[in-house]
């Protein structure tokens, strides 16, 4: 046994040396222009990553800008307060994701002077940071040998070498986390890991790989199989449940009511306009009415459409109905924790989920253009 084993394994060094050879001729001649790529200042990576999960390099750029601008450092997010780090997050969505960056921050200006920590222990205990994360800060910021295995880099080495265990098996993970690190050419941590995420991003792309223009595909299992398209397997697609939902803009006085949610749930402490779910046998505006009656002990007199949003979640469609409201009586309504009146043009400095932000947008046009007819 031992001796084919010996046999095999200069196949399989020459298929791993191909392929980091492959890989990083590839991502000298093709790497994307990324503002993090430069200095490889450790707190830009960090941002960059979990700014990255979930979410594309296309749709983040403007985001990273923006934060950046606001915050330039850790200490700038350690000194601020939540809600200024949640607007500046705003439209990102997975808003955990800037709550551990806000506990993190904290962590590091306390436990290492403001300063990202070096080793990979410490930087994989922050709040918010898995294994990937810690991987890639520790091999793009400080180019230190870890592997970083993302969506993109799964789906590559379950190609290369055709690994047909389900994505969501243990299986699958101890695998490509296993090639990952023996294909990691010692000292290159940093280039091959984000030519990994490049190519990934580029070429190796899920359903449609173009295999075609692929400079490794020579040494591609699943290329070789006539399986690329099909790898790596997934699970059964979950059902996509369509939701109405209902939300009241109440104008009383000049100022708009907002309500703070839970500090629990989906969208933590994020502002909203109050409203909530229709039932199967309600209009969304029943629903509103009911919900405004229920929660805010409020019996709304006359509404008019304001807008129709619609918007995903990752189990859920939903179509957000909104309304201009007037109370049914004199409205005399005390703040409290969870309720706010402000002007409508401090709307902006509240942080609102992405189909709330558009309600605020369309609700400034229709008063300013009322402004304006006057």
């Amino acid at each position: 046994m031992m001796r084919i084993y010996d046999r095999m394994r200069p196949a399989k060094d020459q298929v791993m040396g191909a392929f980091r050879d492959g890989l990083l001729l590839w991502f000298s001649r093709n790497r994307r222009a990324l503002p993090w790529r430069g200095s490889y200042s450790p707190y830009e990576v960090w941002i960059s990553e979990i700014m990255l999960q979930q979410t594309q390099v296309k749709t983040m750029l403007p985001y990273y800008s923006r934060w950046m601008k606001r915050f330039p450092d850790v200490l700038s997010i350690a000194e601020a307060r939540e809600d200024e780090v949640l607007r500046c997050w705003e439209g990102l969505g997975y808003y955990a994701r800037a709550r551990n960056i806000h506990k993190a921050a904290r962590v590091i200006a306390s436990e290492f002077g403001g300063r990202m920590p070096r080793d990979f222990d410490s930087v994989r205990k922050l709040p918010g940071v898995g294994r990937y994360t810690a991987g890639a800060v520790m091999s793009i910021a400080y180019n230190e040998d870890y592997p970083a295995v993302d969506a993109n880099v799964s789906r590559i080495l379950a190609r290369v070498f055709r690994i047909c265990d389900s994505v969501e098996s243990a299986q699958f993970k101890e695998a490509v986390w296993r090639h990952a690190s023996d294909v990691l050419p010692g000292g290159r941590a940093r280039e091959f890991n984000q030519a990994l995420m490049d190519f990934g991003a580029m070429v190796c792309l899920p359903g449609e790989p173009s295999c075609e223009v692929c400079p490794i595909s020579g040494i591609c299992g699943a290329f070789a199989g006539g399986v690329a398209g099909k790898l790596p397997v997934r699970g059964r697609k979950k059902s996509v449940i369509p939701l109405v939902r209902s939300a009241g803009v109440l104008l009383s006085g000049g100022k708009v009511l907002a309500r703070r949610r839970p500090e629990s749930g989906l969208m933590p402490n994020l502002w909203e306009f109050p409203g909530g779910a229709a039932r199967e046998d309600e209009t969304p505006e029943a629903a509103l009415r009911r919900v405004w009656h229920e929660e805010l002990g409020i019996d709304l007199g006359p509404v008019r459409h304001l807008a129709t949003v619609k918007h995903a979640h990752t189990s859920y469609r939903v179509t957000l109905h909104a309304y201009l409201c007037e109370a049914d009586e004199a409205l005399e309504y005390s703040e409290n924790g969870s309720l706010r009146w402000v002007f409508p043009r401090e709307l902006d400095t509240l942080a609102f989920p992405s189909a709330h932000r558009r309600i605020v947008e369309v609700l400034l046009q229709r008063l300013a253009s009322a402004s304006s007819d006057r």
